[in-house]
């Protein structure tokens, strides 16, 4: 009687149909969100409900053997880091449910080629983890039954697939995986999936476990969001460690690539320390630039190449619907960069940086448009320097189109440094940098970068705004002021700023007032 030929360490064994049920699985998950997300923002398809994107430092260990010096592992080294916590269920619901707990973490600052094709120049590397050891699903074809019925437009076929006898192990195991949680500092989290490690004949999956020692602050498990108000509160004055280790396959038949139901049973390596500091994270610019932020474990050294599969076909599904997320709502894609002052901002969440640095008075060309609006200073500070809320007042205006999208880059538009992309209706970019903050009081920003016109008669423009109280109101004045190439720029703009961008700025202003008064 022939024997079936045993697996082999680190070795995928594909299925011949994989790229049509990606295919169709892109297509259900597209059909799904255009359906949920008309004319709004539209969100992931998975992992939607954000608790919080948090900076932390990645830190591998000291003195790892070489057979563990792999990929980003392979030297002692402090990576800067984004990790995103999240509930896994498509429609946000309250915290108090059962869920599957996910954390996404983004190294920055990640030398070397990664995987995708176009995202190659990339210098990040993602992690990807849940809070289930195992994954509920068994293969990719019980995958897909399962999501063509939770993405259905109709309940009945949601219905019918949950009470149906020949789903039951697959309704069991979902069930199991689904967990209560008071703090996402608090429990543990797994890849379920496996990964190459270093070479073709090795492969892992990834542990990360909350430290024993971290002080984990629960306050409130009642609200909607009362993981995210937890997890604010704990990082107001502590820091929240994480260990986090490989899991080598040392036995190919029992810990199945191609099957990640099966829990692997060899020990846990660890390899790195996850640190989040004390910080402040929920801000709404933060928040906006973590629910922007693309995960992928495909973003990635081949050291650390997505295995079986489940993964291959999230290669496919993450990158299309990222890209179709981004595309709906008219966004760039973009991947962080790293930078020397990342964590400048870290243990010390009250404190806001306020550097001056002057605009030129020589060679330039300014306009100023004010209003007095029947707000406190604070509502109108918070409502004119909001990210979210600028393309809502500042529209177009005769020739000059309106702001339609922002993206933040880096920081949340509070401090000194902090910048974003901004974009205009008739598809015209810059890119705007803080230079002073004094809050509730003054602002100015430095615009570069420009993608239309402009380019051609300015380097660098400024914007300067304040807000001062008349009269128990407050008065909002906002200067823009043009540095100019040579004389025929000057010639232009000295047309320009007085006869139309006055008026956009005045239009701007009128609109911010109209709301903060209703």
């Amino acid at each position: 009687m022939a024997t079936t030929a045993s697996k082999k360490i680190g070795h995928e064994y594909p299925s011949a149909d994989e790229d049509t049920i990606a295919a169709r699985m892109v297509g259900e998950f597209e059909a799904q969100v255009t359906r949920l997300y008309k004319d709004k923002k539209m969100l992931r398809q998975v992992h939607t409900k954000m608790h919080g994107c948090v900076k932390a430092t990645f830190s591998v260990e000291k003195n790892l053997p070489k057979d563990l010096k792999v990929g980003v592992f392979a030297e002692e080294k402090d990576y800067h880091a984004w990790v995103r916590f999240s509930n896994g269920i498509t429609i946000p619901q309250k915290d108090s449910k059962k869920d599957i707990r996910g954390v996404a973490i983004k190294l920055l600052g990640v030398p070397g080629e990664k995987l995708l094709p176009d995202e190659r120049q990339y210098q990040t590397q993602d992690f990807l983890l849940m809070s289930t050891e195992t994954f509920f699903a068994k293969t990719i074809k019980e995958l897909d039954t399962l999501l063509k019925a939770v993405t259905a437009a109709s309940k009945i076929k949601s219905l019918l697939y949950f009470i149906n006898p020949l789903h039951l192990s697959t309704v069991l195991r979902v069930k199991k995986s689904m967990v209560a949680c008071e703090n996402p500092l608090s429990i543990p989290y797994w890849s379920t999936q496996p990964y190459q490690f270093g070479t073709v004949n090795q492969a892992v999956k990834y542990h990360l476990r909350p430290s024993p020692n971290n002080n984990i602050v629960v306050e409130n498990t009642k609200d909607y969001n009362y993981l995210r108000y937890n997890l604010a509160q704990t990082l107001t004055d502590n820091i929240a460690k994480f260990d986090f280790f490989v899991q080598f396959q040392t036995d190919a038949d029992a810990m199945p690539i191609e099957d990640p139901t099966v829990a692997w049973t060899s020990q846990f390596v660890k390899v790195a320390t996850l640190t989040i500091y004390a910080q402040t994270f929920d801000s709404e610019g933060q928040l906006e630039f973590g629910d922007n932020l693309s995960f992928n474990p495909w973003h990635s050294l081949p050291e650390h190449r997505p295995l079986g599969s489940f993964n291959r076909v999230r290669k496919r599904v993450y990158e299309v619907m990222s890209k179709f997320r981004h595309d709906a709502n008219k966004l760039p894609m973009f991947e962080p960069v790293d930078s020397d002052d990342f964590l400048s901002d870290i243990n010390k969440p009250n404190t806001k940086v306020t550097i001056d640095q002057q605009v030129p008075k020589k060679h330039t060309i300014s306009t100023t448009a004010e209003v007095i609006v029947n707000c406190s200073k604070e509502k109108a500070y918070m409502y004119v320097s909001s990210v979210k809320e600028l393309p809502n007042w500042l529209l177009k205006t005769g020739p000059i189109y309106g702001i339609i999208n922002v993206t933040t880059l880096r920081g949340n538009w509070e401090n000194v440094g902090d910048n974003r992309l901004v974009k205009r209706g008739d598809g015209a970019t810059l890119i705007e940098e803080l230079i002073t903050v004094h809050h509730y009081s003054h602002y100015a920003y430095q615009s570069t970068d420009f993608s239309d016109i402009f380019q051609r008669f300015t380097n660098k423009t400024y914007g300067q705004m304040w807000f001062d109280t008349v009269d128990g109101k407050t008065r909002l004045r906002w200067t823009y002021t043009f540095t100019y190439k040579n004389f025929f720029a000057r010639l232009f703009l000295s047309f320009f700023a007085p006869v139309f961008l006055k008026k956009y700025l005045q239009n701007g202003l009128n609109n911010a007032k109209a709301y903060l008064e209703e």
